[in-house]
């Protein structure tokens, strides 16, 4: 039930997540979407199998390690993070996206910041569910 309308099992919360749509959510990926996905993993794969066969198999797990450590530093919740580190390390950093192109990161679409104590109050268990969005 892959592209069939979401049900929704506790009342939305609006103010705090935005208005709703379940046509948005419904909506299938483009159908080559799904093959950039699988390919980068096949080509991470192959790329950790080849430096294992070259360096040791300690390298590539060396290199997942530190992938990790810099893929888990953030700024405080609501201020938007780059993580240049972790790209540079992936090799994210040398890819030429679309999104590239068109000058845009990844978060820009979102224009409302959500609101700090709100999403600190998610992280640390005190409210139920992370908030989206604030209103203006």
């Amino acid at each position: 039930m892959e592209g069939s309308v979401p049900f929704f099992h506790e009342p939305v919360d609006t103010l705090r997540h935005g208005l709703p749509s379940a046509k948005a959510d419904a909506q299938a990926a483009h159908p080559l979407q799904k093959k950039m996905i699988s390919d980068n993993a096949r080509e991470r794969a192959d790329k950790l199998g080849m430096l294992g066969n070259l360096y040791g198999t300690a390298f590539p797990i060396k290199m997942q390690i530190e992938e990790q450590m810099m893929a888990s530093v953030q700024r405080l919740p609501g201020l938007p993070s780059s993580n240049l580190c972790a790209e540079a390390l992936s090799g994210k950093l040398d890819d030429f996206d679309f999104a590239d192109a068109l000058g845009q990161g990844k978060d820009e679409s979102e224009t409302a910041l959500p609101d700090v104590h709100a999403l600190l109050e998610a992280r640390l268990g005190v409210s139920k569910a992370a908030p989206t969005r604030e209103l203006p």
